[in-house]
């Protein structure tokens, strides 16, 4: 008995190990009960507890299965890992799809001088004929060669971010089952995991919804990483350097107020000139 506590108390630990003792106790006491009584039990009596033997082991290879494909991160207790990087992930190509997209929608917004992800779509015109149709297509080819120039210079400041901390980058992180996921993680031998974000303003707009976001996932990712956590935040602007001030100035207020560690940079675009 003192055995079997021993054992139940080491499953317990994490979700899996749970799951397995639930198991183990459900299949154990049916077959103990079918065992010990199956004198005493009618046909009709038995049949059920049969028919729960023999298909309760293939539901919960079923079970097990969608478990281990869609949320198999959600398995095992932090403990269960060596470190807490074996919590990151890598987003996977429809989640960069995604994210590359709506940072590009965001920077057109900006240049409407709205927030909302829909100020980009490309909107349909009242009148209708060749120019309308012209005047698409160029909103199309706009926002396509921006969506190559934002990845250039995304790789170019991740990159040379990564030389100055000495470390290599891995691009598109999320972190564990979270919402919050960054440009880069700097895998540095250091104590604090460095993440990395780059932002585009191509107005000196407020861009409150962007910054919303970020300062979110960063407080979500301090917690997660028990306060060891950094972010440089890297922000690219196109506008004259006489905007910068007041933009600059929104910008750190914010970050100020976040009680995650953010290092705010900002980069003009001219400076960039490979990108």
């Amino acid at each position: 008995m003192m055995e079997f506590l021993k054992g139940a108390k080491d499953l317990a630990r994490n979700p899996l190990g749970i799951v397995a003792l639930f198991i183990s106790l459900i299949y154990g006491f049916a077959s103990l009960l079918l065992d010990s009584s199956v004198e005493k039990l009618s046909a009709a009596e038995r049949w059920p507890l049969i028919l729960f033997i023999v298909f309760f082991p293939i539901m919960v290879l079923v079970a097990f299965y969608k478990l281990v494909t869609k949320h198999h991160g959600k398995l095992y207790a932090p403990a269960d890992y060596k470190d807490d990087k074996s919590f990151l992930r890598t987003l996977s190509p429809e989640e960069q799809e995604v994210r590359l997209e709506k940072e590009v929608k965001e920077s057109f917004a900006q240049l409407k001088g709205g927030q909302s992800g829909n100020a980009v779509e490309i909107p349909k015109q009242k009148e209708s004929g060749r120019n309308d149709q012209i005047e698409r297509q160029k909103r199309k080819e706009e926002h396509r060669r921006f969506r190559e120039e934002l990845e250039k210079i995304e790789a170019n400041v991740i990159e040379s971010i990564a030389e100055e901390y000495n470390s290599k980058a891995e691009k598109n992180v999320g972190i564990g089952e979270t919402d919050a996921n960054f440009d880069a993680f700097l895998t540095s031998t250091a104590d604090r995991f460095t993440f990395v974000e780059v932002k585009v303003l191509r107005s000196a707009g407020p861009a409150m919804m962007m910054l919303d976001r970020i300062l979110y996932n960063a407080v979500v990712a301090d917690k997660f990483f028990n306060s060891r956590f950094k972010l440089v935040l890297a922000v690219v602007y196109y506008f004259e350097d006489a905007e910068l001030e007041r933009v600059e100035r929104f910008w750190r207020k914010k970050v100020s107020s976040c009680p995650a560690n953010i290092e705010l940079r900002f980069i003009p675009r001219s400076k960039l000139e490979d990108a």
